[in-house]
């Protein structure tokens, strides 16, 4: 499950647990600038951060000392929303979003006026919690694979990619839990098998 625990844009990772290894991996692999902090006291920095290359969007029970590692490598917007966990409602790139349907409109009007994407509502696989539904980077995405044709023509006129259905780690279809990735690679769960690799491969843009 490591997209709880991670998030990563072209430029750079939030991780939400100390450890060297992935900070080393995620410098090889992703080509980004990683630093190391929880977000509101949890570990789960991929679940409650959102960033594209533009900025970082948070919750407001960051706290200063949190805000201030973050805004070593991006500028910081805070958000006073009910909706705490950002990087699991939003689901983006540099271009665009897909947000949780039921959203506050602050959250789009913060996508749109500081992330500088085209920001539209919606669902990934009927799921609402779009940020862990799909993967995406600004190549490429893999999505839920539940995800129908309606929802899939939006992603890609929003975010401007083309993606594909798939799962990863032996068949967790929340790819966005166990996948993270931009346009110069990604980290996927160890779970993950051949035939997944291959998917994800090509939804990224890797093949």
């Amino acid at each position: 499950m490591i997209g709880l625990y991670i998030r990563a844009s072209e430029e750079f990772a939030v991780v939400g647990v100390r450890d060297s290894l992935v900070v080393d991996i995620l410098k090889e692999k992703l080509d980004i600038d990683v630093v190391t902090t929880t977000i509101a006291g949890s570990e789960l920095a991929g679940a409650m951060v959102s960033a594209n290359s533009k900025g970082i969007v948070v919750c407001s029970h960051a706290s200063s000392k949190e805000i201030n590692i973050l805004s070593k490598i991006a500028e910081v917007h805070v958000l006073d929303t009910n909706m705490t966990c950002l990087g699991n409602v939003i689901c983006i790139n540099d271009k665009g979003a897909i947000v949780h349907p039921e959203a506050h409109e602050k959250i789009e009007n913060v996508l749109r006026d500081k992330l500088d994407v085209e920001v539209m509502r919606g669902t990934v696989g009927g799921i609402k919690t779009v940020g862990m539904a799909a993967a995406v980077t600004n190549r490429g995405g893999l999505v839920h694979p539940n995800a129908n044709d309606w929802e899939i023509r939006k992603i890609e006129r929003c975010l401007g990619i083309s993606v594909e259905r798939g799962t990863v780690n032996f068949g967790q279809d929340m790819v966005g839990a166990g996948l993270v990735a931009n346009s110069k690679g990604y980290i996927a769960g160890d779970d993950t098998t051949g035939f997944e690799v291959g998917i994800v491969e090509q939804a990224l843009g890797f093949v």
